[in-house]
């Protein structure tokens, strides 16, 4: 059923990154310009080599050099403070409207909570489109009324302010959706990742690790048991100490690695005392570059944290093959699953910390399973260049390739990725039939396939999104957790009104054999039959000839699976014509896995794809 025209087409030629035959001018905006250097820069880098403009917004710091060094030009945001202050904020926000007017970018890129709600609001007043990045909600489903109230308020308020929402949490981008935080389906799943050849323990010089060890006064035989990020109580390092106390008074040879600095503009920093206090079982070695070969040192790796966004230094060591200690917060548990790559505990809970990691001491086959597999899991999904290449995408759906001559009507139209309605069946219909003009379901007629997709829109197994413009609906996706299940549910509710609008080309012997043969499909199996097919199924994606910029088809497909995951599916399949190459090389390129062929008609063979679902974990 599947098999749609979904490529990577420029409307109207040239360059992505020019404008008018000026480069595209983008902005990165964040507090601080440690953001920028270790959180942002591959993005920075991914974008100009694309050929935009780029440059960084932040409080001027120490990490500017190595930024501009980068060919990123760098503005001072010299009112940006982190913590929240009504007159430093408000100076904050006049300065940065006044530098939004003067510079007059064609698209700022705002990054955590403070920048995020400053940021989108004084782009917004300054005629600036904006997307924002959210690297965590700053309130969870746990947090008090009062709290929830007022950083939802914000966040709503801000929201209404940009052209995308790329959220990093796939859990905070379920709870937006449906606690309505989203204005207009803005929002995306973008993900979190890191280097991967740099974050790579088959690149780890042995003799290397063993001088590290030496130099920090670890003993050759000692377990390494470390945690990496900014000294405040919030990343749970005061149950972290407790336990460090509990572990050693049992098993002396474990000793603990704390990479980082106290960050004395929070409130809740670790001050000098306790960190003397906690020196007789963790050794601090404050902040450094060289946090890989840290990580090498260490045994297993554990993050204490209260609340997260998506912990870049837990995705680091599990890239790095590290067991990994959590706790079972939002974030963590995107990372990493309980007992297949980490082991999950309740936060604020030393107790059940110290349990976590006496267990992996213990055990060396456990830690070397959990290593495995948390190396394996960062390869699928956190990837900083494939989160590089989203965003790039985000921006070519909404800027476009502009013209020489300045941008013609719709060159710099929002793309809204958004779940389909009922009334959104006939331009389905029509995407289908255009877009697949020799499937099968086009030769039942429009009548039909616009009564199929009525029916996939309102079915609650089934997933159906659609691509829009102001001009209208440009493109389509749709799949389902049982492709037998949503046939068995739409022949007992549509059945006799579809019988009707096929009955005309039904007479067809031809045609009557060809749509036994797609009733009947779901129960085959592939050949050769290496793996057991999954039920889910992405049914059919299809995208506008004029709409098909870089992104797309690629955002249909990925929204499709979060939602399918979401209703369970572990995997998902694709059944495509094995003679539809554009067909096939798109689901190769959107992270699909083949899975042998089937004959769906006779004689005319199909490639079977598998991908599993962003929200496989639990």
């Amino acid at each position: 059923m599947s098999g749609g025209r979904t490529g990577r087409l420029d409307r109207h030629g040239g360059a992505p990154g020019c404008r008018g035959g000026r480069p595209v001018r983008v902005a990165h905006l964040t507090t601080t310009d440690l953001t920028l250097r270790y959180l942002l820069l591959a993005q920075l880098r991914r974008l100009r080599a694309e050929g935009y403009d780029v440059t960084a917004i932040s409080a001027p710091g120490p990490h500017t050099a190595a930024v501009e060094a980068e060919g990123v030009r760098h503005l001072a945001w010299r009112n940006a403070t982190r913590s929240w202050s009504l007159r430093a904020d408000l100076l904050a926000f006049a300065e940065l409207w006044r530098l939004l007017r003067r510079e007059r970018f064609d698209l700022l890129h705002t990054h955590n909570p403070k920048p995020g709600v400053i940021g989108r609001v004084a782009a917004r007043l300054a005629g600036v489109p904006v997307v924002n990045t959210v690297h965590g909600l700053y309130a969870t489903p746990e947090d008090r009324l009062g709290k929830r109230v007022a950083v939802l308020g914000l966040e709503g308020l801000a929201a209404r302010c940009s052209r995308l929402e790329l959220y990093q949490s796939e859990e905070d981008l379920r709870w937006a959706r449906r606690i309505r935080l989203l204005p207009g389906g803005r929002g995306e799943l973008l993900g979190n990742g890191t280097d991967l050849e740099r974050f790579d323990p088959e690149r780890v010089d042995a003799g290397g690790v063993a001088r590290l060890r030496r130099e920090l006064g670890l003993p050759v035989d000692a377990l390494v048991v470390g945690a990496v990020g900014r000294l405040v109580a919030e990343k749970g390092y005061r149950e972290l100490f407790a336990a460090a106390r509990a572990v050693r008074r049992q098993d002396p040879r474990v000793r603990f690695l704390v990479v980082g600095a106290p960050d004395l503009d929070k409130a809740d920093a670790i001050g000098e005392d306790e960190l003397a206090a906690a020196a007789a079982d963790v050794c601090f070695v404050g902040w450094r570059d060289d946090v890989a070969d840290l990580l090498a040192v260490m045994d297993v790796f554990v993050l204490a944290s209260w609340r997260e966004g998506m912990p870049r230094s837990a995705i680091e060591a599990a890239a790095m093959a590290r067991p990994l200690v959590l706790t079972d917060i939002r974030g963590c548990r995107e990372v990493a699953r309980h007992d297949q790559e980490a082991l999950l505990v309740p936060a604020r809970d030393p107790g059940a910390l110290a349990a976590a990691i006496r267990r992996l001491a213990a055990d060396p086959a456990l830690r070397a399973r959990l290593g495995a597999a948390a190396r394996r899991r960062a390869r699928q999904r956190f990837d900083e260049a494939a989160v590089a290449e989203r965003v790039v995408g985000a921006y070519r759906r909404l800027l476009g390739p502009p013209s020489a001559a300045g941008p013609r009507p719709g060159a710099a139209e929002l793309v809204v990725i958004r779940p389909a309605r009922a009334g959104d069946a006939a331009a389905m219909a029509r995407l289908h039939a255009d877009g697949m003009p020799g499937a099968f379901l086009p030769t039942l007629g429009h009548r039909f396939l616009a009564r199929l997709y009525q029916a996939l829109a309102a079915d609650p197994e089934a997933v159906a999104l659609v691509a829009e413009t102001p001009r209208g609906v440009v493109g389509f996706a749709a799949g389902v957790v049982s492709v037998g299940g949503f046939y068995r549910r739409f022949a007992g509710r549509h059945g006799p009104a579809a019988a009707l609008a096929a009955a005309p080309r039904l007479v067809r012997p031809a045609v009557l054999r060809s749509l036994l043969e797609t009733v009947r499909y779901p129960a085959q199996a592939a050949t050769p039959a290496v793996v057991r097919l999954p039920d889910a199924e992405l049914l059919a994606i299809a995208v506008a000839p004029e709409a098909r910029t870089g992104g797309t088809g690629r955002a249909l497909a990925d929204g499709v699976l979060d939602g399918l995951g979401a209703r369970g599916a572990g995997a998902v399949k694709v059944v495509v014509g094995a003679a539809n190459g554009g067909a096939n090389r798109f689901y190769e390129r959107v992270g699909f896995q083949p899975a042998g062929q089937l004959s769906v008609h006779q004689g005319t063979p199909s490639n079977v794809w598998i991908r599993s679902c962003h929200s496989s974990s639990p």
